[in-house]
């Protein structure tokens, strides 16, 4: 077990983890367990983190602590209860498995959207960060010389009206049309539009799901 997904566990179990996280299952386990608790994933989680207290004591074995078990734990909670609120006033019941375009339309199953699964929380800014906590930080990783960090999704086209021209700014695809004709503009946004949501990348996807939408 080297990650902890809140997700994985009954509201109550995350509930009962916050309680006794600390203690050794022996402890937490001598009394009758609340409902939907079971005594199999409390073994499992509040063993490993009492393994992991016991290993930093004795061995100063580094791992990322108890505070942070609880602030995964805490956000989980928090996200849920706000989502089930949302919930009443028609939003979809978990907002991250789908993606939200610029007029705040969710599409279930787009690019950048939870899987099989909620994985992440939408912060004040939109901005999706994930859920789970890694028990043990394992440092840095090796940073290739051609590893390059992606740059945002932009959020608009590159248009030049004078000369009747769309282009899209991540995969730099473009388009004429005349710059007198609005039929001509809008069959030219229609040929951007095809293009970006049928791309075989999936930054233009992204893009085109914003844009046009």
């Amino acid at each position: 077990m080297e990650t902890f997904d809140p997700v994985k566990y009954s509201l109550e179990e995350n509930q009962f983890f916050l309680k006794h996280l600390g203690e050794s299952p022996v402890s937490a386990l001598k009394d009758a367990l609340p409902k939907g608790v079971n005594p199999v994933t409390v073994q499992e989680v509040l063993g490993k983190v009492y393994e992991l207290d016991e290993l930093k004591k004795h061995r100063g074995t580094a791992w990322v602590g108890q505070s942070a078990i609880k602030g995964s734990i805490e956000r989980y909670l928090h996200e849920s209860e706000k989502w089930r609120q949302l919930a009443k006033r028609g939003a979809p019941r978990f907002p991250t498995m789908s993606s939200w375009d610029g007029k705040g339309r969710p599409h279930r199953g787009a690019v950048t959207s939870d899987a099989s699964q909620v994985n992440t929380y939408l912060d004040d800014n939109g901005n999706r960060k994930p859920l789970a906590v890694r028990f043990q930080d394992d440092g840095p990783g090796y940073s290739t010389p051609w590893a390059k960090k992606e740059d945002p999704i932009p959020e608009a086209l590159i248009e030049d009206t004078e000369k009747g021209m769309l282009q899209c700014p991540v995969d730099s695809w473009a388009t004429n049309y005349n710059p007198d004709s609005r039929q001509s503009e809008n069959l030219a946004r229609a040929r951007m539009s095809k293009h970006c949501k049928t791309s075989k990348d999936d930054r233009v996807r992204e893009f085109g799901l914003r844009v046009f939408s």
